[in-house]
């Protein structure tokens, strides 16, 4: 079980696959009732050892900037932390308020100015784009 980080800032210590679940519930009825279609991003980076420290403080504003900026939704934001054969990774999970600001974000300074020293950070990662899927 790792701890979860919630968009409020709070943590949670439980099954990370219920919590997703719970979450993305109330996702779903947000953007129902909102009328709203956004893409969903998982971003998975896999994170130097000696730049972890760095790294969790440029993803604590990561969000927030996003928010300021009015390129994502109120949904919700998640970042995981895990290790996979002794290397390191977070997975962070938000939804883009639309299409157009996931591409209007590449070219924002403010965006760049996380994005950057992140990619430094890292050795990989990796930016799958979904879409809730309601059962």
């Amino acid at each position: 079980m790792g701890s979860v980080r919630l968009n409020d800032g709070s943590r949670m210590m439980r099954d990370p696959a219920l919590t997703i679940i719970s979450l993305t519930a109330n996702y779903s009825r947000m953007t129902t009732s909102t009328a709203t279609t956004s893409t969903i991003t998982l971003c998975r980076y896999w994170v130097k050892a000696d730049k972890e420290a760095e790294f969790r403080k440029l993803i604590d504003r990561h969000w927030p900037i996003f928010k300021s900026l009015g390129l994502v939704l109120d949904g919700p934001h998640l970042v995981f932390r895990g290790e996979q054969d002794g290397k390191i990774f977070y997975v962070e999970s938000f939804p883009w308020k639309d299409a157009d600001a996931m591409k209007r974000a590449h070219s924002l300074p403010e965006v760049a100015s996380v994005w950057e020293p992140m990619g430094a950070c890292c050795t990989t990662m990796e930016f799958p784009s979904v879409e809730l899927i309601e059962g």
